[in-house]
C-alpha cells in the first residue's frame, strides 16, 4: 500500500464509509483538512452515538503532501494531484476562515510564533532527555489479541 492508490486496490470509492453498511453501521464522509467540518461531524456522529442510535464511521478525506519517509521523494503521485491537496491545506483553510470572521493578521502572525516556539521547545527538550529505557520496550504492546498487556 506505501506506493499503490487506495482506489487501485478497492472497489469502493469510499474505501472506509462505502464498507460501513456492511457493518450494520452508518457511514459517513467529511473533509479531513477542515478542522470545523471535522468537528461538526464528530459532535453529530457522537451525539447520535450517545442517544443510543448507534455507531457510526467517519471516513476524514485528506492527503499526504510528502513521501512515507525522508528517503521518499513520492515521485509515484501525480504532481497536479499534489499541487491540488497543497492548495487545500488544513492550515490555509483554518487561517482563511479566522481571516474572515475577521481576525487581523497580526493577531495570526503571533500564533504563529507562539506554535513555532512550542515546537521549537519540544523538539530541543526531546533532543535532550535520556533515551527510553530498554525494560518498558515492551510496556503496553499488544501480542497475543489478549487482554494480558492492560494489566
Amino acid at each position: 500500500m506505501e506506493y499503490t492508490p487506495i482506489a487501485d486496490v478497492t472497489a469502493v470509492p469510499r474505501p472506509a464509509a462505502d464498507r460501513a453498511p456492511a457493518y450494520g453501521i452508518e457511514g459517513e464522509v467529511v473533509d479531513g483538512n477542515d478542522v470545523v467540518a471535522v468537528q461538526e461531524a464528530v459532535a453529530r456522529l457522537a451525539a447520535r452515538a450517545r442517544a443510543g442510535d448507534g455507531p457510526a464511521l467517519l471516513e476524514a478525506q485528506t492527503y499526504r503532501h510528502f513521501g512515507h519517509s525522508r528517503a521518499d521523494p513520492a515521485t509515484y503521485r501525480p504532481a497536479e494531484e499534489v499541487e491540488r491537496w497543497l492548495k487545500h491545506d488544513p492550515l490555509d483553510l483554518a487561517r482563511g476562515r479566522l481571516v474572515e470572521m475577521g481576525v487581523s493578521e497580526a493577531v495570526l502572525s503571533e500564533a504563529d510564533e507562539r506554535a513555532t516556539t512550542v515546537v521549537r521547545q519540544a523538539v530541543e527538550a526531546a533532543k535532550a532527555a535520556p533515551p527510553p529505557d530498554p525494560d518498558q520496550a515492551l510496556t503496553d504492546v499488544w501480542a497475543d489479541g489478549g487482554a494480558a498487556w492492560r494489566t
